[in-house]
């Protein structure tokens, strides 16, 4: 408990900075991005590597530095969510064509599984594994750049949305469900996770968005949301924080779910009673991409 305590506020004092440093300019909440990204990708390369599955690093390890830049051109945000599409459209091109020549090389070296069942369900393997890496974890957490590169109040709200209503979910989820868990919530893919907890988790995303709301709105520290109304800015931050926060915890099941199948507990060990970098983002990274999507149809 202690460990675990100790960690979790060294991640919250580092995040803070970086956040901090977003008033300096943009490229350091980037830079943090880029971070988390690459960190999560190498993890979860690694947890796949576990079960004999290559994906194709090089078109993965370059992919975060290019949805980065793309947001950094100042494009509309439809153009820049285009982009973004067609690079991951690119990696397929790219995965499926290095592909079909490995398996035309096999196949003039005679080594191909006469066995079809087999065969078929090999084809294309390192494809399956890129293009699922891309979609989980790449794009959910491109739209982390994404929020950083809103119309500046806009996306520094989002950017602490993310990290209160992510952070306070799963600290109430976790004291919650360990003071009085008693039934279980779906064992078979998060033994630990509790009824008690879930709920405890939603209570805590929804004050967590709910104070920062009343914070920002009565001491003017970002006119947006008094611009838009109280009425409108209200009802997007019920929507952030009611939809964030299961969402948030949406996610923790799917990362509990992959690394079951995958046969690990953590990801990594880099933060002591944490886990890795993908097991303090799993649900962060959906939260990013429901925040943005909501903060563009009610501010932008």
């Amino acid at each position: 408990m202690l460990q675990r305590t100790i960690t979790g506020a060294m991640i919250f004092v580092i995040t803070l900075a970086f956040v901090l440093l977003k008033m300096v300019h943009a490229l350091f909440f980037d830079a943090f991005v880029l971070m988390i990204v690459y960190a999560a990708l190498y993890e979860t390369i690694g947890a796949y590597k576990n079960v004999e599955k290559k994906p194709y690093m090089v078109a993965l390890y370059a992919l975060p530095a290019l949805m980065c830049l793309v947001f950094n051109l100042e494009l509309s945000i439809l153009h820049s969510l285009i982009y973004v599409l067609l690079m991951a459209v690119a990696v397929l091109v790219y995965s499926l064509t290095a592909d079909i020549i490995g398996f035309e090389q096999k196949r003039k070296k005679g080594i191909i599984e006469q066995d079809v069942n087999v065969l078929n369900s090999t084809l294309f393997e390192r494809t399956k594994i890129t293009m699922q890496i891309v979609a989980y974890p790449l794009i959910p957490l491109a739209f982390m750049f994404a929020l950083n590169h809103l119309p500046y109040e806009i996306g520094y709200i989002g950017i602490i949305l993310i990290f209160v209503v992510s952070m306070l979910t799963d600290t109430c989820a976790y004291f919650v469900g360990m003071l009085f868990g008693k039934t279980k919530f779906i064992p078979e893919v998060s033994p630990k996770k509790t009824v008690a907890g879930v709920v405890g988790g939603l209570l805590g995303g929804v004050i967590g968005a709910l104070g920062c709301f009343f914070l920002f709105y009565y001491t003017d520290m970002f006119t947006a949301l008094n611009i838009a109304g109280m009425g409108k800015s209200i009802a997007a931050m019920l929507i952030i924080a009611i939809g964030g926060s299961y969402i948030n915890q949406l996610g923790d099941l799917i990362a509990s779910a992959l690394k079951r199948k995958i046969g690990i507990k953590d990801f990594s060990h880099i933060f002591p009673g944490h886990g890795g970098f993908m097991d303090r983002v799993d649900g962060m990274m959906f939260v990013s991409t429901f925040i943005y999507i909501i903060l563009v149809l009610f501010f932008v």
